[in-house]
């Protein structure tokens, strides 16, 4: 039945981008036909794989940049009402702060390079896994670490099997609400300064006034995250958190 729902949604999507392109001029939604024909042309001569996988190298590299900060600064403001006081400041004005500020300053300090693009990813992304992280960190159930410690499990196991398995959850919603902002800070990044990238075709084609070319590099940009999805992401997911009963509505 999900698979049916999920084959309907992306029917329904394509039929209500087919009725528009009959509406409107080719010039403002350019028809599916011609926007595959397109993303098609793209991947034989090799500039979608080349921009693609210079996107994706950036987009991994921020992500984790973005989970090893977010993690550690949430979980020591979950685990210490001092660091929740030290670092409430730090994650509040990431959170304000516009992502587009953060890639303006990167490559001004870095130059026009890689490195300024996966700081600037994850400096962005970090605030909102440092949320995530804080929340989890401060829903572990303190009844089940006395038991833990009552039936005189070592730290490392307490670790292992009682403070990770309920951490899991919160990683895994850090990981996929952080991939999201990732893409859309690299593409930012990639727009304003860089000369390679999806990010930087798309403001190619948008000079050119090229609808069709920015359709066809948006649609292939949103099957890869749809693949990363649903291909890593939920196998991940399921197989991790398979101990977890089934909620039944």
């Amino acid at each position: 039945m999900t698979s049916i729902l999920r084959i309907l949604s992306v029917l329904t999507l394509f039929g209500v981008w087919f009725g528009l392109s009959i509406v409107l001029p080719e010039t403002i939604v350019p028809g599916p036909l011609a926007v595959f024909a397109t993303m098609w042309g793209n991947i034989l001569s090799g500039a979608a794989a080349r921009h693609l996988s210079i996107t994706l190298v950036r987009v991994v590299l921020g992500l984790a940049l973005a989970m090893v900060l977010g993690t550690s600064v949430g979980l020591i403001m979950g685990l210490s009402r001092k660091g929740e006081v030290f670092f409430d400041s730090w994650v509040t004005v990431g959170m304000t702060v516009p992502a587009i500020v953060y890639g303006m300053i990167c490559l001004l300090w870095f130059g026009l390079n890689d490195l300024a693009a996966v700081i600037a990813i994850g400096v962005t992304a970090f605030p909102s896994v440092g949320i995530n992280m804080w929340q989890g960190a401060k829903s572990i159930d303190n009844d089940l670490l006395e038991m833990g410690k009552v039936f005189r499990l070592g730290r490392a196991s307490i670790i292992r099997k009682i403070v990770l398995p309920q951490l899991l959850p919160f990683v895994l919603a850090s990981l996929r609400f952080a991939l999201g902002i990732c893409w859309k800070i690299c593409t930012t990044v990639e727009l304003i300064g860089l000369s390679s990238g999806v990010g930087f075709m798309l403001h190619y084609w948008f000079g050119l006034f090229s609808m069709t070319q920015v359709f066809a590099w948006t649609l292939m940009f949103v099957i890869v995250m749809l693949f990363i999805e649903h291909a890593i992401l939920k196998p991940l997911e399921k197989r991790l958190l398979v101990w977890r009963p089934a909620v039944q509505v």
